[in-house]
């Protein structure tokens, strides 16, 4: 493994007053050396967390082991979840995952969702949250319809600078490095080859268990919501 590029720091500007850990070379870096090691699994011994929040970003939460592919603060686990899920079977209560799958190919997201179905106890829902194409398709043919039609992310400063609506058609299926794009049918469909139950389409901070209603705010103009269980 080359560390070069991730050790020149010589433009970056640092300060006394920042936390080592918060420049993002730094994260990087030390995200390259732990990925995937299983000497992190250690810490999260009897800390009495069954919630596993993945993809979390910079939105850890304190009642969740928070999984990321890049380490940086608060992360318990810096992990390539394509690689599989470092916990037993059945020894997860709940599964959040929130703009994620879309970033990974279509065989990708299903071997990462038989790896979820394997680790939640029976009883155990996985709560995805995607962007829905579905809903970008509908305002699409709508527009084209000579309706008028607000799309998501999309204000009267963008419209006037030039915009069509088949540019947010390629935002959802393309931009910010997503591969696939989801609408409910597919994502049910995905989860039952799974081996999931009970799938359901949700709402905004509405399910099953309250315990994963952690959903943001500024996504539930895009999103869609599906829960599914394990038997």
């Amino acid at each position: 493994m080359s560390l070069e590029k991730y050790i020149d720091f010589s433009n970056t500007k640092f300060s006394w007053d920042r936390p080592l850990a918060s420049y993002s070379r730094i994260q990087i870096l030390y995200s390259r050396l732990i990925r995937g090691k299983r000497f992190q699994l250690n810490k999260l011994k009897n800390n009495g967390k069954h919630y596993l929040n993945v993809a979390c970003g910079d939105k850890a939460h304190p009642d969740f082991i928070n999984l990321d592919y890049q380490w940086r603060p608060k992360i318990e686990l810096c992990w390539d979840i394509t690689k599989g899920i470092p916990f037993t079977a059945r020894s997860i209560k709940g599964i959040f995952i929130e703009h994620c799958l879309e970033h990974l190919t279509y065989s990708q997201c299903c071997g990462v969702l038989k790896e979820f179905h394997r680790v939640l106890q029976p009883g155990g829902v996985v709560r995805i949250v995607v962007p829905d194409a579905e809903l970008y398709l509908d305002l699409y043919q709508q527009s084209k319809q000579g309706q008028f039609v607000e799309f998501p992310y999309v204000n009267q400063q963008g419209s006037q600078n030039g915009f069509t609506p088949m540019m947010s058609v390629n935002r959802v299926f393309r931009d910010h490095g997503h591969l696939f794009a989801y609408d409910a049918k597919t994502l049910e469909m995905v989860l039952r080859n799974a081996g999931f139950v009970d799938i359901r389409k949700e709402s905004f901070r509405t399910g099953r268990d309250e315990n994963l209603m952690i959903d943001s705010e500024e996504r539930k103009m895009e999103s869609l919501y599906i829960e599914a269980a394990v038997t």
